[in-house]
């Protein structure tokens, strides 16, 4: 990074469609930083590109899905969270290093913080296991929630959620209703949303989508009909990028409420220009229908 100028990008498959470089670029402005966000498709079967992404001259990128576990291997120091769960989501260079982190955790915590909902004592089931489902499982349960994992393997126990309840997705509702159910499959705006039985959800529980795109995405619409209150993953990407920022350009992760203002604001002008087009797939609803 350059003094007051840096690049950055999201890599992922795809990453087409991504708010990143809006909020990114939009909170520069703000803050008097010149930011070049791009986007960096890298096909999983593409070494080549996923090797030159590492060769470069980035200050830092964000990792989607399906490169997070692929990505912590490959950094050369991680954060306490993002070692334990083996998954990264930012990742900073830092002299002769490569530096892993995981916001996402942080990211949700304090999106459900932001509208009122705290985690502590509070039943909660993640559904998927991937790497932002365990980032967001482990979060909630280190402020005091109680997480329960689903997957089609519960037998085995994903990295850094070893102490948590799994069960199979046959199993979904046999405990009765939780406050929170958190759609962290891959499962998101198109098709048919992941099979959630009535007696899991209803009214009551809060249906949280970590897609954003669209703002009301099939699992929330399955979520309002059963008479859940819903929160789609708009604010978990303004917060994760705000934990990021504090990090990139100050070093402190206790800076990042102070990013709060100009990352919410980027989102809200990026939702302005896309509905002036008659595109409406960001909007600051929280998805609700």
């Amino acid at each position: 990074m350059s003094g007051r100028r840096c690049q950055l990008a999201i890599v992922g498959w795809p990453v087409t469609g991504s708010l990143s470089p809006a909020l990114w670029e939009g909170m520069g402005v703000r803050r008097g930083f010149e930011i070049e966000y791009g986007l960096y498709p890298v096909d999983p079967e593409d070494e080549g590109a996923w090797d030159a992404l590492w060769a470069s001259e980035l200050d830092g990128f964000n990792v989607t899905a399906p490169w997070k576990e692929r990505a912590a291997a490959r950094c050369d120091h991680l954060s306490p969270a993002a070692a334990r769960i083996g998954a990264v989501n930012t990742v900073l260079r830092r002299p002769a290093a490569w530096e892993g982190h995981t916001t996402d955790g942080y990211g949700f915590v304090r999106s459900l913080l932001e509208i009122d909902q705290p985690l502590r004592g509070r039943s909660m089931a993640v559904l998927g296991t991937g790497g932002a489902g365990r980032a967001v499982a482990c979060a909630a349960a280190d402020v005091g929630a109680n997480v329960t994992l689903v997957s089609r393997s519960p037998e085995r126990s994903p990295a850094g959620c070893e102490e948590l309840d799994r069960i199979g997705w046959g199993s979904l509702g046999d405990g009765g209703r939780f406050d929170l159910l958190v759609n962290a499959t891959p499962l998101g705006g198109e098709g048919d949303p992941p099979p959630v039985p009535d007696p899991a959800w209803g009214p009551g529980t809060m249906a949280v989508d970590l897609h954003y795109r669209p703002p009301v995405t099939p699992f929330l619409r399955a979520a309002h009909a059963a008479g859940a209150r819903t929160l789609n993953g708009l604010g978990m990407l303004i917060h994760q990028a705000c934990l990021a920022a504090a990090l990139l350009f100050e070093g402190d992760p206790s800076a990042a409420e102070s990013y709060e203002v100009d990352f919410g604001s980027a989102a809200r002008e990026a939702a302005a220009r896309e509905a002036a087009v008659g595109d409406s797939a960001v909007d600051g609803s929280a998805g609700r229908p």
